[in-house]
């Protein structure tokens, strides 16, 4: 519902024939602000099961229930070890549900933003708003705020296969989580829309970059991400479409170390909380520290992880 479309003409314009100024608007720009928690997705399985019931089932038999946005940087970490991450884990009535924190570094960099920093950010956004429309029989509206407020969301569940070494006894862990997707084309699939400074040249094959752009793609199905290549000043002049599929084949990184390294962490996490109900802990990366070392796992009252599934979603539920 009130999914974006892709509006595909650019996509056939000749190089440098155009130019999207992504600079326009800055001033109006009306981001999403604070933390939302799990409530979108909680919302979504309590709609899903008007009549309630048992919430392992109502969660297709999952392990965990998170965000998207986690997992990508979950997986990342191997080729990303200068990004430390925290996540708070709560078992609830058979699940474990995980919400990520900023850590006090990354809170430090959004206080310290530059201008530039915070206008490239728009950047992405005020792309979005050049390249996608309401409905097909109307032209991208690029005169208005550009908001993130409202998001288009697809639900996903999946399975990592568990290290053996943690739980023999367990075959796989189960993961319903969400993310956002940008657009859909007129055939219905999932589009992701993408800056980049010049080229996708053999640096960025290279960098963690490609990698999050193929993590983030991948969990959620969407075999198309449409790149759109700026200047240094703001202006996209061309367009160029990248397949999901084949991002691996020109890369350096490998995607299984990732997903072998978030199977870890995951198989982990459920061997730390065992069945007990309201069992809690905080699972911590300090880059500083170094992947051997880095990683901490702790336990933490239940009533600080109180926040992240609601009673009032609970007492449906058994």
């Amino acid at each position: 519902m009130r999914a974006k479309q892709l509006y595909e003409a650019p996509l056939f314009s000749r190089p440098n024939t155009f130019s999207f100024d992504l600079n326009h608007g800055f001033e109006t720009f009306d981001p999403k602000t604070g933390d939302d928690k799990l409530t979108a997705l909680l919302e979504w399985i309590r709609q899903m099961s008007p009549e309630g019931g048992r919430l392992r089932k109502v969660c297709h038999e999952a392990d965990f229930v998170c965000w998207r946005g986690l997992l990508t940087r979950i997986s990342a970490t191997i080729y990303s070890r200068d990004d430390g991450w925290r996540v708070r884990a709560i078992r609830r009535k058979g699940v474990v549900f995980l919400m990520e924190e900023k850590t006090e570094q990354a809170r430090q960099r959004e206080l310290n933003q530059t201008d530039m920093e915070k206008r490239m950010s728009y950047w992405g956004h005020k792309f979005e708003q050049y390249v996608t429309r309401d409905d097909s029989s109307e032209s991208p509206d690029t005169s208005q705020p550009v908001t993130t407020k409202e998001e288009y969301g697809v639900v996903f569940r999946n399975d990592l296969t568990t290290d053996a070494r943690l739980n023999p006894a367990k075959k796989s862990i189960g993961i319903l989580y969400s993310g956002e997707v940008d657009c859909l084309d007129k055939y219905g699939g999932l589009i992701e829309l993408k800056t980049q400074k010049g080229d996708l040249h053999a640096g960025f094959w290279k960098s963690p970059k490609s990698l999050k752009w193929w993590l983030q793609s991948s969990l959620v199905n969407v075999d198309t991400i449409i790149v759109g290549h700026r200047t240094h000043e703001g202006h996209v002049t061309s367009l160029s479409t990248v397949r999901t599929r084949e991002m691996p084949q020109r890369a350096t990184w490998n995607f299984r170390a990732c997903f072998e390294f978030t199977s870890t962490i995951f198989t982990q996490i459920l061997k730390f909380l065992g069945e007990r109900e309201g069992a809690a802990c905080v699972v911590e990366y300090r880059s500083e520290m170094g992947l051997q070392k880095g990683i901490t796992m702790r336990r933490v009252p239940e009533d600080t992880c109180d926040d992240i599934v609601p009673e009032e979603f609970l007492k449906n539920y058994y």
